[in-house]
């Protein structure tokens, strides 16, 4: 059986600036990439891993709006 660890790291987000925790886990091999969001405007982003990632917000927003992230496709 594979060992397995887990991954924990933090990230502020691009769009709203919220804080954001990110666990997920890890073991020997391939990771797979798996989508996550902000907890705060929604704003996507990956990570490689064996499981689908936690997200948990640390620190709410910090740019004083409330809308979501719109991708825009150019």
């Amino acid at each position: 059986m594979a060992q397995t660890e887990l991954l924990l790291m933090e990230k502020v987000c691009d769009y709203c600036g919220a804080k954001l925790e990110i666990s997920s886990v890890a073991r020997h091999g391939d990771p797979h990439p798996y989508h996550y969001a902000c907890g705060q405007c929604g704003k996507g982003y990956e990570i490689s891993s064996f499981a689908p990632p936690h997200v948990r917000v640390l620190a709410p927003r910090t740019d004083g709006k409330s809308d979501s992230y719109q991708q825009t496709m150019f």
